[in-house]
């Protein structure tokens, strides 16, 4: 097959078109699977957490750095770094707020809110700028 003269750098200027679209999507794709993933080991950190608080794991003695350490030590054995895989960094925290109060309480019920920034290595960032999980659960005490 022969390339005219008048086509010769057509296939370059093409995939000079193309190319941006192309990595967008890729990195878009890796962006809703990290998302998701975070998603999905929050969930199942908070669970958790709350199963830990509704069984007696703080008392009403600790204080707020005390009851933070335990609740981040149950954390990172159920989703080690989750934190720093969402943030794209290694001094990344994990954030619990409000601090779940001590069981049993007057409501009989224990929540908690995880969240984490996100970070997003694509421009949907502003989609994807948070990632959070609540979970509320009864007090077994």
């Amino acid at each position: 097959m022969r390339v005219r003269k008048n086509e010769r750098g057509a296939a370059v200027v093409e995939f000079a078109v193309v190319l941006p679209i192309l990595l967008f999507i890729l990195f878009s794709m890796i962006d809703f699977g990290r998302y998701f993933y975070v998603r999905i080991s929050l969930s199942s950190a908070s669970f958790e957490v709350a199963d830990g608080v509704a069984r007696g794991l703080i008392s009403s003695s600790d204080n707020a750095s005390q009851i933070t350490e335990k609740l981040k030590t149950i954390t990172n054995d159920v989703a080690p770094a989750i934190a720093a895989f969402a943030q794209l960094e290694s001094t990344a925290q994990l954030n619990f707020t409000p601090l779940p109060a001590v069981c049993p309480n007057a409501t009989g019920l224990i929540t908690v809110k995880l969240s984490t920034p996100f970070n997003s290595i694509s421009p949907i960032n502003s989609f994807f700028s948070e990632a959070s999980s609540s979970t509320t659960m009864r007090c077994l005490r």
